[in-house]
């Protein structure tokens, strides 16, 4: 039930920062596919080779890891109920930007050679087809810890990388049911904003973000390592 809860705590926060939530959705979308997007365009008509287009589209696709740092760090400030404007997106964006290429590309590549080495033992022959299912598993686990990575790294007094890793192997693996449920739920979101459309131009990214985060604070509220909604209770009193 912990993880419904959540999910209704996202849905608020979003419409209580509707405007916001917009411009760090369009933001992502700017910062990450404009530029890629252009010049392949451009790239096409001069024919240019694949084995040209495809790195450079890759180099310009660098500024979503920033981006990704600036949305995070609004949408944990949501999550621990703290003032937001769109200031701290700016200077989510400019902190430590190597560390948030590294945890981009953590997100983004390793989810991507588990899932190739899915694809290759599911297409070998007998007994390897079991060793396919074990990256399976693996995969599902990256996943789960993946989405916490972000929020870790911004719920830390000295955001480290490393101790964030840490710590999203560790909810994961105490929760793996509720961690389960709010990647399904990032999943179903995703569908449904794409289903819509305009909702993925416009919502989609912030979604996920206070989604992962507010994910994030659940479990850390029950271990008195967030602070709780304001309208909660406090206990023993």
């Amino acid at each position: 039930m912990k993880a419904f809860l959540i999910m209704g705590r996202t849905f608020k926060a979003a419409y209580d920062d509707l405007f916001l939530c917009v411009f760090l959705s369009i933001a992502w979308w700017v910062g990450t596919l404009i530029l890629p997007i252009a010049f392949g365009s451009l790239a096409s008509r001069l024919g240019l080779a694949p084995t040209i287009i495809i790195p450079i589209a890759a180099l310009l696709m660098l500024p979503a890891a920033p981006i990704m740092m600036g949305i995070h760090r609004v949408a944990n400030r949501i999550a621990n109920y703290q003032r937001v404007d769109n200031s701290f997106f700016w200077e989510g964006t400019r902190y430590q930007i190597w560390r948030g290429l590294l945890l981009f590309a953590l997100i983004i590549f390793v989810p991507l050679a588990i899932a190739f080495n899915i694809w290759f033992y599911f297409n070998s022959q007998g007994w390897l087809q079991i060793v396919g299912v074990a990256w399976a598993w693996l995969l599902l686990l990256c996943l789960m810890m993946g989405q916490y990575l972000f929020p870790l790294f911004w719920q830390q007094d000295n955001p480290d990388i490393k101790l964030a890793i840490r710590n999203a192997a560790l909810l994961t693996l105490r929760h793996p049911l509720y961690s389960f449920l709010m990647l399904l739920f990032q999943l179903v979101l995703f569908a449904i904003c794409a289903a819509l459309t305009l909702p993925l131009i416009l919502l989609a990214p912030a979604l996920l973000a206070l989604a992962a985060n507010f994910g994030m604070t659940g479990m850390l509220q029950e271990m008195g390592l967030a602070p709780l909604p304001p309208e909660a209770p406090v206990k023993g009193t």
